[in-house]
């Protein structure tokens, strides 16, 4: 199956279904089919349509809704069948996208959360069947609600847990950079635009796309900042530490102290082991794992693979702290309490994981580190560079010194032949 197709997206190929902004001059779902019938007539073709597909000679449903439709009640008739509506599973593939095109246009005529939920709800009900006219579907539902409509957060949620439950989830990852602008056309309040962060984030770790769950649940975190409700965020809050250390690429960890709710965890022994992962060294993760023995254990972490961890951002502050000096093997295997044997497959373990730039001297076995990030950025990091940057400029000064006074030197000598030539 193809990808979601935005129509304000670029197209590589045809989409199986696709999602668009709702634009003026749109037609939606609603006047398109009923432009030429009555609701009413509408309503009471639908419901004999569901009793044939239930094989119901007694038309049940049709008797129980022409009454109301009789009765003038036509949001009642419609709400009768949404409720049965589920039986538009087993509509023929050919049948299948008309009949659920019928059912949104006199539901979305109420524009009622619940009808539309309900809806949606039986759609999703059997996500291996069907799958794809499911999602042409929630496509046709999603574009014909205008783009500031709340209705299309319940579409979306639709899709992203259809598309789990039916393992393509490939299909929503190129568009979720845009859930932010949608969160914001749509106009939802604050506890709908968590609701759905945190709902992203759990389905995308469902579906083993583990950095872009993490992206979300940090932005579910953010979103409690500067709000009394930041300190209930506990579990969520340890979720997000461990998930930053577990994950091999997570090697910065200075944008989860931007977070409230991971801030009031200062108190936690999760906390202090973020604070060896953003600081600390081989060293101080072996004493904490030491005195709290079960706290790899009870976080769900794996003591070979954390260890790895704080082995490269050990030898990343090494390297910062070494700029261009010359580090021998025999240092690099103290700080990350490894063999010297193994030192040359760790340096290019942290050069290949993006944090040092260095070069090898095999024959002398030292390393010279020539670019290294710093894992934090604080007061001393600052004053570090203060520091090579008055070097820098104390060697550029001695430098063009050396320049003048060479002018002055061979300007003297020309002088000194010139004078000489001229006595001759």
């Amino acid at each position: 199956m193809d990808s979601i197709i935005f129509i304000d997206a670029p197209v590589q190929d045809q989409a199986t279904f696709s999602f668009s902004q709702h634009t003026e001059g749109q037609q939606s779902i609603a006047p398109t089919i009923l432009q030429d019938r009555s609701r009413s007539n509408t309503v009471a073709e639908l419901a004999t349509y569901i009793s044939s597909l239930r094989g119901d000679e007694e038309q049940a449903l049709v008797k129980q809704v022409v009454p109301v439709i009789e009765a003038k009640n036509i949001t009642e008739a419609t709400n009768i069948l949404v409720k049965e509506s589920k039986t538009l599973l087993e509509a023929p593939e050919k049948e299948f996208e008309s009949a659920y095109n019928l059912l949104v246009a006199i539901a979305l005529i109420e524009s009622e959360k619940t009808v539309l939920e309900q809806i949606l709800a039986g759609l999703i009900s059997e996500p291996t069947q069907k799958t794809a006219l499911k999602f042409k579907v929630l496509s046709n539902i999603f574009n014909t609600l205008p783009a500031n409509s709340p209705l299309r957060l319940s579409v979306f949620t639709a899709i992203v847990d259809l598309a789990v439950a039916s393992d393509d989830m490939d299909l929503v990852l190129p568009q979720l950079q845009y859930v932010p602008s949608w969160i914001s056309e749509w106009g939802v309040d604050a506890q709908a635009e968590r609701a759905l962060l945190l709902t992203l984030s759990d389905r995308l770790k469902e579906s083993g796309n583990q950095y872009q769950s993490l992206e979300f649940l940090l932005k579910h975190l953010t979103s409690f900042n500067g709000t009394s409700e930041s300190a209930a965020q506990k579990a969520t809050a340890t979720r997000a530490i461990v998930e930053s250390i577990a994950l091999p690429e997570v090697l910065n960890f200075e944008n989860l102290l931007k977070i409230e709710a991971i801030q009031n965890l200062k108190a936690e022994k999760v906390y202090e082991l973020l604070s060896v992962f953003m600081s600390g060294n081989v060293q101080d993760y072996r004493g904490l794992v030491a005195k709290n023995g079960g706290l790899l254990k009870e976080l769900g972490l794996e003591e070979e693979e954390t260890l790895r961890k704080i082995r490269l951002l050990s030898l990343a502050s090494l390297g910062s702290e070494n700029l261009t000096r010359e580090l021998s093997y025999q240092e690099i295997a103290k700080a990350l309490e490894v063999e010297e044997s193994d030192v040359e497959l760790w340096v290019i373990d942290v050069i290949r994981a993006g944090l040092v730039e260095a070069k090898l001297n095999q024959v002398s076995k030292l390393v010279i580190i020539s670019r290294s990030i710093y894992r934090t950025f604080g007061n001393a990091q600052w004053q570090q560079l203060s520091q090579r940057l008055n070097g820098w400029k104390q060697s550029l000064a001695d430098i063009l010194q050396v320049i003048a006074n060479a002018k002055l030197t061979t300007g003297a000598a020309v002088s000194t032949a010139v004078i000489t030539n001229t006595a001759n």
